[in-house]
């Protein structure tokens, strides 16, 4: 839950924890990241444990969706740390110039 929470709060404000900011370029793609890779860890650990306790039959397709959350998640937050294109600034817009 605190990595969708933390994931919403880069993707709506740009603010991260700080040993991400160093590094982090594009904050509203790394918000997506923290988001997508906090819902693949919840479906994962909510399907892990429904099949335990039976309430699932069968093998945990959910939890391998999941986990695919997850590494999708990875390969966001990855991105983020790449440099944005030329001309365009650290939230994918173009910098205002000064007056």
């Amino acid at each position: 839950m605190l990595t969708i929470v933390m994931g919403v709060v880069a993707f709506r404000t740009g603010w991260m924890i700080a040993p991400a900011r160093r590094t982090v370029r594009r904050p509203r793609v790394y918000g997506v990241g923290a988001m997508v890779m906090g819902a693949g860890v919840l479906t994962s650990t909510a399907v892990y444990f429904a099949v335990r306790i039976g309430a699932l039959p069968g093998p945990p397709w959910g939890a391998l969706a999941g986990n695919a959350l997850v590494f999708a998640g990875a390969a966001f937050v990855a991105a983020s740390r790449l440099r944005p294109r030329h001309g365009q600034g650290p939230h994918g817009r173009a910098p205002r110039r000064a007056a």
